[in-house]
């Protein structure tokens, strides 16, 4: 199936539907309720933590929780979750290249 747009100028840009297969399936979520309000975040093993701590997110780095470091807090669950990753990503490396 194809559409066609026409645009302000007056051209004319024709759009083909995705099919089916290319349509991929959604990813799994990077989080795991592990406590009550503690979710363990996820990137290839896990990363870090979220504690809900109305009204915030605290995220804290490192594996297990016992040892890991609070690095922000965040209004936002998935702001939270992706500053647990982004801080997990350079660690990682670092411990890979030593």
């Amino acid at each position: 199936m194809s559409a066609t747009i026409r645009t302000a100028n007056g051209s004319i840009q024709r759009e083909s539907a995705q099919t089916v297969t290319d349509v991929q399936a959604p990813a799994e979520p990077a989080y795991e309720l592990v406590d009550l309000d503690r979710y363990m975040i996820m990137h290839d093993g896990p990363v870090g933590y979220v504690e809900v701590v109305p009204p915030v997110f605290v995220c804290y780095a490192g594996h297990p929780y016992a040892k890991a470091e609070e690095v922000a807090q965040k209004h936002d669950f998935q702001s939270a979750v992706q500053t647990v990753i982004a801080h997990a990503a350079p660690a990682r490396r670092a411990r890979l290249t030593a």
